[in-house]
């Protein structure tokens, strides 16, 4: 460990600060990725309903929504033409000659688990920097 004197101890305060901010930064990034991944997951395995050619599951993509030095988001969707099955499949729909087809909830369980995950993540990130 370098010997600070009370001249310099600002700039090493700064400079340890700095280092702990990034450590945080980089861990909380890392998981926001992991978090999506097993989000994903976590959708595919809510799906309950018959599927024959499993284009709704095969059509889940996970995209880079915004990734700067602080920050980091990634958005969950179905992609093309099953993106309008998924509210339908969540929330169920009015049939044409009357009555209601079963809802399929399966979406808002990879959104508990992400928003679980990520206070965890955020929270172990947070302890384990600087180390």
């Amino acid at each position: 460990m370098k010997e600070v004197t009370p001249d310099t101890l600002a700039a090493a305060l700064m400079k340890e600060l700095e280092q702990y901010s990034n450590d945080v930064t980089e861990g909380i990034k890392e998981s926001v990725d992991r978090v999506a991944k097993e989000a994903n997951e976590e959708i595919k395995r809510h799906i309950t309903f018959k599927q024959p050619t499993k284009a709704y599951v095969k059509s889940f993509r996970i995209k880079k929504t915004y990734d700067s030095h602080y920050r980091r988001e990634r958005t969950w969707y179905a992609d093309k033409s099953q993106a309008r099955l998924t509210h339908l499949l969540e929330k169920g729909h009015a049939l044409h000659q009357g009555g209601r087809t079963d809802a399929f909830p399966h979406i808002i369980y990879g959104e508990k688990l992400a928003q679980e995950r990520m206070e965890e993540l955020a929270k172990e990130a947070i302890k384990n920097a600087g180390r």
